[in-house]
């Protein structure tokens, strides 16, 4: 009956780890992503200026 338990220990921690790991990968991969379309949106946004510069130019 003790090897059960400790069986059973050893698999919860194994998973924990397991969703430990993963969760901080899935956290990084999104802020990657996050910093990445900051940027996008930046330059997107300073062409949008650009261009109603231009248009109170006409």
């Amino acid at each position: 009956m003790k090897r059960i338990y400790l069986y059973l220990f050893v698999f919860s921690f194994v998973i924990n780890i397991f969703q430990y790991i993963n969760d901080s990968n899935v956290l990084k991969a999104k802020e990657e992503k996050i910093n990445q379309m900051e940027k996008e949106l930046k330059v997107q946004k300073d062409s949008i200026q650009l261009l109603n510069n231009q248009l109170k130019g006409l």
